[in-house]
């Protein structure tokens, strides 16, 4: 506490304790003191004296009112700081639990709280967003376990997760994943920004990842929507697509050269001259991301990892799928009972008729909206750039997951 403010708190603290000795005393004073017993009624003033002097007992009384106003101003010193104690103890736990284990100075959760711009930046979503994909992770969030770390029996607990005992919270283990992941930021920048080792960073950001991958696992059935449940959020640029479900197009993004020469082959893509890897994306008519493939080698066609990503078991009778002209897929569809709409081809020709090309520019139109899309994940800007080694095993749980924080933005298509 300021030497300044201690001096009035003792000012104040010395002021009200002499009140309340004024008020707790009797006012005696100006009455007549009291003569010794007598049986005798006689007015006879009485003339006894006493012993001491009228200034020893005016002493005596100051003495003992100072006493009483000591003891006062110490009782009500006690309460306002026994006061203030507690109100800084609320303070810190309120710290604690969103900032636990950040040291002072050091970046955390707490820098983009409640602050929409800071916290889009940093994350993708706003402050709401955010914390509702914070709340949708459930309770299991607060015991997650390290990636590739042996746990020991002792070190278990039902209330603590496991492993020992770390320097940030959840919350900003989370948040530091999510930095890492949207803004790109290296492990040892992360490190001196969190105050923590870059090993660390490496074990959390891989640790979230695995995390949210199984979490949102969970959506993969609901996330590909019913078209009956299509039909009732259907903008109305979809309207000329009767029975339309799904637009699918392919994403690429770069990776660092294999150390294997048969595998710098398989990832070598001809289209971007550069090693990669492929992705199938599937949007709902409104822009919600409906389908994520595994990452798949650069050197696949887009037809082949159609066939080995699962996608083709998600679709219905009657369904209609919007696609670019790579997507050369009718025959695989035509069995499953699954109408395609790609633009039309020129097979040789020298221009398209006039109904073709209407048709082409109706469908590029509405397939815009999965380029957006694919834009968004890729705004994730470790995605963006190269991808080392290091983070090529969990390549596809990445982009997984950068598809599904997409869903908790606003809407693409309104």
């Amino acid at each position: 506490m300021p030497s300044k403010r201690r001096k009035l708190l003792d000012t104040a603290t010395a002021d009200v304790a002499n009140i309340l000795v004024e008020l707790s005393q009797n006012p005696t004073e100006n009455s007549t003191p009291a003569c010794s017993a007598s049986i005798d009624p006689a007015p006879t003033p009485c003339t006894v004296k006493l012993p001491s002097p009228a200034t020893l007992g005016h002493q005596h009384t100051q003495t003992t009112k100072g006493h009483d106003s000591d003891i006062v101003a110490v009782k009500i010193k006690n309460v306002i700081l026994n006061h203030e104690i507690a109100k800084l103890r609320q303070q810190l736990a309120e710290c604690q639990e969103t900032n636990e284990g950040v040291p002072g100075g050091h970046f955390g959760i707490h820098d983009v709280k409640d602050n929409d711009a800071k916290c889009k930046f940093y994350t993708g979503l706003t402050w709401d967003q955010f914390m509702c994909v914070w709340n949708y992770l459930g309770s299991a969030k607060d015991k997650v376990c390290y990636w590739n770390q042996q746990l020991k029996t002792g070190e278990k607990s039902p209330s603590k997760r496991p492993g020992v005992r770390r320097k940030l919270s959840p919350l900003n283990e989370f948040f530091l994943m999510m930095v890492r992941l949207r803004v790109g930021l290296l492990n040892t920048d992360l490190a001196y920004r969190f105050g923590i080792s870059p090993s660390s960073v490496s074990k959390i950001v891989t640790s979230w990842i695995q995390f949210l991958y199984l979490q949102f696992g969970r959506m993969r059935n609901k996330m590909f929507a019913s078209r009956q449940l299509l039909k009732h959020n259907m903008p109305p640029c979809f309207a000329k697509f009767k029975g339309i479900r799904v637009i699918i197009d392919c994403c690429e993004f770069f990776v660092e050269q294999s150390t294997h020469f048969r595998r710098q082959g398989n990832l070598y893509s001809s289209y971007k001259n550069h090693s990669t890897f492929k992705c199938l994306i599937g949007i709902s008519p409104n822009g919600g991301v409906m389908f994520v493939s595994d990452a798949f080698e650069g050197s696949m066609s887009d037809n082949d990892i159609v066939k080995k990503s699962g996608f083709l078991d998600k679709l219905d009778a009657g369904d209609l799928i919007l696609a670019d002209r790579g997507f050369t897929i009718r025959d695989m569809l035509y069995a499953k009972q699954v109408d395609l709409n790609i633009p039309p081809f020129l097979q040789g020709r020298n221009r398209l008729t006039v109904g073709e090309e209407i048709t082409t520019k109706q469908i590029a139109r509405v397939h815009i909206y999965v380029e957006r899309a694919i834009e968004r994940i890729k705004k994730f800007r470790l995605l963006k750039r190269v991808i080392p080694l290091s983070l090529q095993p969990v390549f596809s749980q990445m982009v997984f997951v950068a598809g599904c924080l997409v869903n908790f933005q606003d809407p693409l298509v309104k």
